[in-house]
């Protein structure tokens, strides 16, 4: 009997995924313009610096799409910080991650904007110090206190972002939330 429910309910799911509702985006078309960015003044984790703080980036070189000028050279854009992760014990190094790049005229749901910059990653050679270590009582910990690299962003480094101006910008449905505590 068990044999007949699970057919019927993958009769069921089969059924649901057909009358879906598409995809907001025509995943399909991958034609995107590639934007070159580079940031105004350098941000490293050696300084104190927030996540959700404002970073500002120019533009490189003009954008053109379809003999269209998106952005000129020289455009400001701003972004997010989006995660900071400080350098770690045995050599892991620190992070930035930047997000939110906001264009006038484009949609966020229109870019790939995600940019990450590490540190440098000291584990390579940190772990078989550790382990060579090991047979000394405790020499190996003392391992732990080495920490990875501090992650820069320097106006000199080219951050690429991707535009694709045939994805359709997605709205959210207006949701009505009703209270059932009552």
């Amino acid at each position: 009997m068990n044999k007949y429910k699970a057919l019927f309910l993958l009769f069921v799911f089969i059924s649901l995924a057909c009358t879906a509702e598409p995809l907001p985006y025509n995943f399909y078309d991958t034609a995107c313009v590639p934007i070159n960015l580079s940031i105004t003044e350098e941000i490293s984790t050696k300084n104190p610096i927030i996540e959700g703080e404002t970073v500002k980036f120019r533009v490189v070189k003009d954008v053109r799409w379809q003999g269209k000028t998106i952005l000129k050279a020289g455009d400001i854009v701003n972004a997010k910080i989006e995660t900071v992760i400080t350098s770690g014990m045995n050599g892991f190094p620190a992070e930035i991650i930047v997000d939110d790049f906001q264009i006038p005229n484009i949609e966020e749901s229109q870019l790939i904007s995600t940019y990450n910059k590490k540190g440098q990653n000291r584990c390579f050679w940190v772990y078989p110090l550790k382990w060579s270590l090991t047979l000394i009582p405790f020499a190996g910990s003392l391992t732990n206190f080495i920490k990875g690299g501090h992650a820069k962003i320097r106006p000199k480094d080219i951050v690429t972002i991707y535009y694709y101006p045939n994805w359709q910008a997605y709205k959210m449905p207006a949701m009505n939330i009703e209270n059932e505590a009552e």
